[in-house]
């Protein structure tokens, strides 16, 4: 297994698929430990600080990470960006990082697109400042174009559920949502399912399409896997005989950043695009429901597909905790 000490995840796609699968190795270690109340096995961490510097609302992210840091022994701080003098400008990226760097060991940031303007990929940018100048790991909580912890419970939640994952057909299907949102859980997506043989089908509608770079890298991870990749614009040809159903909304980059337009194209598909009994009636017999969530039940996915027998919704949700302890075990002790 990798060494990943003192390691920096801003993308999955930039670690090799032996580090990817080292932090999955402890997260399920990890999760099994913790199930069965082995808490001396759990408090790997005991007087280790995690920074989380925040620009972004969240639920699952920040009290995933910070239960997490709790069970392992360590110590997790939470910073509003807004409520910093990095937040209101006064303060740059180098001199903030630099010193929280030596009060922490690890430093995590969430920071959405609207923070740098909708300006496509400026909040990556800033994230990977950040990693520039810290001395110590960087962890990316999601920016405009990746959310890495994300996809490492997705991968880990589908492998939980799977005996054998290789050739499972994965749809990651657009749904619509009142307002645009970034497209990080999908690049992050497609790009971590195709580097695990998968045979990944992306929906949408047209106008939808992802960043030519990540559909680029996505059929390359799926030629060097064994797995495919194969986009549709037709949901119900998407959801065919699939094992998986990934229901994911994203905003067009063909309106990115203008939010009147964007919301004008979108509308169409209202009721559409929507996940519902008739299409999970599609899939396999076995298949899985899926979310990152906050979801907008009925808009996005109905009542009965969220609480019915193909959804995993909460057992991905609960991953988020595991992952994000295997995660920063193995970035602070391997």
């Amino acid at each position: 297994m990798s060494n990943l000490k003192n390691k920096s995840l801003i993308t999955t796609q930039e670690w090799s698929k032996d580090e990817i699968d080292t932090v999955l190795k402890k997260a399920f270690e990890l999760k099994r430990n913790f199930k069965k109340g082995d808490y001396k096995s759990i408090e790997l961490l005991p007087g280790y600080t995690l920074i989380m510097i925040f620009f972004s609302p969240s639920t699952r992210t920040r009290n995933s990470f910070e239960v997490g840091m709790t069970q392992l022994g360590g110590h997790a701080i939470f910073i509003d960006a807004n409520k910093s003098w990095l937040g209101r400008k006064s303060e740059s990226i180098k001199d903030t990082v630099k010193v929280l760097s030596r009060y922490g060991d690890v430093i995590s940031i969430r920071i959405f697109p609207n923070i740098t303007n909708w300006k496509y990929g400026a909040s990556n940018q800033v994230v990977r400042e950040f990693v520039k100048y810290s001395d110590a790991p960087v962890i990316n909580m999601e920016d405009d174009l990746y959310h890495p912890c994300q996809a490492l419970a997705d991968i880990m939640t589908i492998k939980e559920k799977f005996n054998n994952i290789k050739n499972k057909k994965f749809v990651l299907s657009w749904a619509y949502h009142p307002f645009p949102l970034p497209l990080s859980v999908p690049n992050s997506t497609v790009l971590i399912m195709t580097r695990f043989g998968l045979d990944v089908t992306l929906a949408h509608p047209p106008g939808y399409e992802l960043d030519q770079k990540i559909i680029e890298q996505a059929k390359e991870n799926a030629e060097n896997s064994g797995g495919s990749f194969e986009i549709k614009h037709s949901i119900k040809e998407a959801y065919q005989d699939a094992d998986i159903i990934y229901v994911k909304s994203w905003c067009s980059l063909k309106y990115y950043g203008k939010p009147k337009e964007e919301k004008k194209f979108r509308l169409p598909y209202r009721g559409i695009w929507i996940c519902n009994d008739e299409l999970m009636e599609l899939t396999n017999k076995n298949s899985i429901f899926m979310h990152c969530m906050p979801i907008r039940r009925n808009i996005v996915a109905t009542d009965s597909v969220c609480d019915g027998k193909h959804s995993v919704i909460y057992d991905q949700a609960e991953n988020r905790l595991h992952v994000q302890k295997g995660l920063l075990v193995s970035i602070l002790k391997s």
